[in-house]
């Protein structure tokens, strides 16, 4: 039974303590979430450009190198 008690306690405590952390957090505004989200779609964007790249340019030196022995 003390065991149960505990572990009300121990709840109610730990659930007091997420609401006092989730009223600190502050939330992006729109401007803030669209302009992340153009930073993330432009690196993704020269990412892929320079993976693409760089695989071309390694399959044709591998493709030389294959057709050389």
């Amino acid at each position: 039974m003390e065991r149960a008690k505990t572990f009300l306690k121990s709840t109610a405590e730990f659930f007091r303590e997420v609401k006092a952390e989730l009223q600190k957090v502050t939330f992006p505004t729109r401007q803030e979430t669209l302009g992340s989200t153009m930073v993330v779609l432009v690196l993704t964007v020269i990412m892929a450009l320079y993976l693409g790249f760089s695989d071309w340019a390694l399959a044709r030196v591998v493709k030389m190198l294959l057709q050389m022995g």
